[in-house]
């Protein structure tokens, strides 16, 4: 980008956050360099050490050195969080290091020397949980700092290992939601999963089952007017079918059903798919239709889904699309609402056969599967 136009850019972003009414005269800035188009910069951890080179920048060439003073300002995570609806956690101060936190803009250029951010160990960061750095301009010994991009907000993604079950004939089944009243009538509920399809049902109905009970919240692909590989999610007369987002098979995707009283929702992979109006009815999980809540199967124990699941979860209030994209790989398992998780990255021996996966929770919904030894799937999602 030539200097004019980056200096113009420069600019135009000082002037929308100022008052409109209130005119700005155009003037020579610095700024965090990868902060000039977005306000966060991921870099994936898998094997420490690991990091990525900072830099600033000048919108016109430095008519001498100029000193830059960087920093790391946990501080100013909070404020990130609230305003881009974020939970990441700030890196623990041992976890990582900065190169150095003085830079310079050499006389004739409009770039500094860089900066190694460095992160050395990932031992104490929270499984699930997403860290970042806020990278910040402290002092200049020339121009002004660009506000809007004065923080760099480095965020650490590392990789969730875990693994998954395979349904198929294996269905589980959840007879503890029938014992539960205060489950008879929820305003809003939302269920999610991960899933990996080994093959779509070929035959009529040409549905396969994720989760939930048969006639009152389902999620499943496929239907007789709706392609086997998109996703369904039913109660009663309210059926829509993300027939926009056809899924391939042998891969990873994620799911989440969000009925909140007034749309009856389908997110996939953390972004809004389709929906329809909904009348304010409520959700009744203790219902035996069918055989009750299952995981893999519905219409009594049928249209089983060929393919792994896993980070199965049902929860009593509508997620917002920022809580479902911060949250696919893992959940706290007491987060406000969570009725019931299952992970399916572990299995115990069932009580005269078959197999129990937990919840997660603590609630003791646990899920009741019909395999003695189920076949598992190593996984690992950043």
């Amino acid at each position: 980008m030539n200097m004019r136009l980056n200096n113009i850019i420069l600019f135009a972003a000082a002037a929308l956050m100022t008052a409109c009414t209130n005119p700005v005269e155009p003037y020579d800035a610095i700024y965090m360099t990868d902060a000039q188009t977005s306000p966060d910069k991921s870099i994936t951890i898998d094997i420490t050490p690991d990091g990525t080179s900072l830099t600033v920048s000048s919108s016109v060439n430095a008519t001498e050195d100029i000193q830059v003073e960087i920093a790391v300002d946990t501080t100013l995570l909070e404020a990130y969080n609230k305003k881009y609806e974020k939970n990441y956690l700030a890196a623990p101060k041992n976890s990582f290091e900065l190169s150095t936190t003085n830079i310079t803009i050499k006389a004739g250029h409009n770039m500094s020397n860089a900066a190694e951010l460095t992160i050395n160990s990932i031992a104490d960061f929270k499984e699930g949980s997403t860290y970042c750095l806020p990278v910040t301009i402290k002092n200049t010994s020339a121009m002004t700092v660009l506000e809007p991009s004065r923080t760099l907000f480095v965020i650490l993604k590392t990789p969730v290992i875990s693994k998954a079950i395979y349904l198929g004939s294996n269905i589980y089944k959840v007879p503890s939601f029938q014992q539960e009243s205060s489950l008879a009538a929820l305003p809003q509920v939302t269920m999610e999963a991960r899933v990996y399809v080994k093959r779509f049902a070929s035959y009529d109905p040409f549905i396969s089952s994720i989760m939930g009970i048969e006639g009152v919240f389902g999620v499943r692909f496929g239907d007789v007017k709706v392609s086997p590989n998109a996703v369904q999610v039913c109660h009663d007369s309210y059926q829509p079918a993300a027939e926009g987002n056809k899924f391939d098979t042998n891969k990873w995707y994620h799911v989440a059903a969000v009925w909140n009283g007034s749309t009856f929702d389908i997110y996939i992979d953390g972004q809004y798919a389709t929906g329809v109006p909904v009348g304010g009815e409520t959700i009744d999980l203790t219902s035996d239709n069918s055989g009750g809540f299952q995981i893999g199967a519905s219409y009594g124990g049928g249209r089983p889904l060929e393919g792994y699941v896993a980070e199965m979860r049902v929860w009593t209030r509508a997620l917002s699309q920022s809580e479902i994209a911060n949250n696919m790989n893992y959940v706290d398992p007491h987060s406000e609402g969570l009725l019931a998780y299952w992970r399916m990255n572990a299995y115990e021996a069932g009580e005269g056969g078959g197999n129990i996966v937990k919840d997660e929770t603590g609630h003791g919904h646990d899920a009741k599967g019909t395999a003695s030894t189920p076949t598992m799937m190593d996984t690992k999602w950043l």
